[in-house]
């Protein structure tokens, strides 16, 4: 496919992709007044619709800017069957209470409902193992792929088997419903764990390619690593606090957590593959850890503040807020010098080079006031240079002063 048409076909899917969201949530408001659904979105709602409008916006960046490589369609082929799945959910909720059973095929909707996200959980436990080119790490790795293709088969077909009798199109609007299946699980249930668990092995797998990558990996794709692996490491997080039963955010707390942690991945993933701001992930990381144990030392000595002063000075400072304002003052007071003292510790750790760079430039300034050598000047600026910024090629241009006599008397 030329240029041009794999653009045009990244930007229809694209469109249509971003336009079903706002259908979902069109039928889910619908819903909701109508009293079908008595909760709001929350963290997991937020999510999805968050996702269904980013995956494939990044998708799109990268499937027109690279085409050539896969990861941009498979963001895109992710978006649409999540969207798709969201669609189907809020059709079938809204065909079976608001709209009072008058919508075409609900049946056949809730039977798709139970089947699209598979192919969109699988390519995306793929990810890693294609990142950040599209290809395998190497010809070892493709076993991976065809087990991850066993188990999309083992998951879909069993189950769309098994759920197709349940309101399918092979009933009309008089026949009598098969029986419901028993309880105890059958052969489609069983061919669907096994599968399942499969598919745990190949983001197992997908996990070790990318340690593989990372060990091998120097310059950009050693940056790119980064982006996908922070971001993936911060959306985890984000997410075992949302299901946590110790961690409760209110509404809308709830799904502000969710408008920030859900896109992290794909712009990661973008920033990663269209290399934009690329290198600036070392100070990211750097800022982020620095200001983590700084809020958490300054939250101990806040804290510790309070309630030792109020055990020991209780008598004189009783019902006085006395120690909060005394902690207070404490924290403020220790803020700036803890923040520099712990960036210097963590740059060391996360941003080594970057580190080394400002160290060597402030020795070079430091000797530049006293150097009046002009080869030695030379050396050390290529030195410095070469240390700090690594190009290609180092050379000083010296700039030449002529002075001309002045003219003779009368000449």
């Amino acid at each position: 496919m030329s240029r041009r048409g794999s653009r045009a076909l990244a930007t229809t899917l694209a469109l249509l992709t971003a336009a079903i969201p706002f259908a979902s949530l069109a039928l889910y408001v619908i819903a909701i007044e109508a009293k079908a659904v008595l909760e709001p979105l929350g963290f997991n709602g937020t999510a999805s619709l968050v996702l269904t409008i980013t995956l494939p916006g990044i998708g799109w960046l990268i499937a027109t800017r690279r085409p050539e490589n896969p990861i941009g369609w498979m963001l895109l082929a992710i978006g649409f069957f999540y969207a798709l799945t969201q669609l189907s959910e809020a059709y079938v909720l809204y065909g079976r209470v608001a709209a009072a059973g008058s919508l075409p095929l609900p049946d056949l909707m809730s039977w798709l409902s139970h089947l699209i996200w598979a192919p969109a959980y699988m390519l995306l436990i793929l990810l890693p193992l294609v990142f950040p080119d599209g290809r395998v790490p190497s010809r070892r790795w493709r076993p991976v792929v065809w087990m991850a293709g066993i188990a999309l088969a083992l998951i879909v077909i069993p189950s769309a088997v098994a759920l197709w009798p349940y309101g399918g199109p092979l009933l009309g609007p008089g026949d009598a419903r098969p029986p419901a299946r028993d309880a105890a699980p059958g052969t489609a249930d069983l061919l669907q764990y096994a599968g399942l668990i499969m598919s745990l092995g190949v983001a197992v797998a997908g996990v070790a390619a990318i340690v593989t990558r990372s060990r091998g990996s120097v310059g950009a794709e050693r940056q790119q690593i980064k982006w996908f692996a922070g971001a993936v490491f911060v959306e985890f997080l984000a997410i075992f606090l949302a299901i946590s039963t110790w961690v409760v955010l209110p509404p809308p707390l709830d799904a502000l957590a969710a408008i920030i942690a859900a896109p992290l991945i794909p712009f990661a993933i973008g920033i990663a593959i269209l290399r934009y701001r690329l290198y600036d992930i070392d100070r990211v990381i750097s800022r982020t850890v620095s200001y983590a144990a700084v809020s958490a030392i300054l939250a101990i000595v806040f804290l510790g503040t309070v309630f030792v002063s109020q055990a020991l000075l209780a008598s004189y400072f009783q019902g006085t807020p006395v120690a909060v304002a005394a902690s207070t003052l404490l924290v403020a007071a220790l803020f700036q010098p803890l923040r520099r003292r712990v960036q210097s510790v963590v740059d060391r750790r996360f941003d080594r080079s970057r580190y080394d760079a400002e160290r060597t430039a402030a020795a070079f300034s430091g000797r530049l006031r006293e150097q009046i050598d002009l080869g030695n000047l030379y050396a050390d600026v290529r030195g410095v240079v070469a240390a700090t910024v690594a190009p290609a090629t180092v050379d000083v241009w010296v700039r030449q002063t002529s002075h001309r006599s002045d003219p003779a008397p009368g000449g």
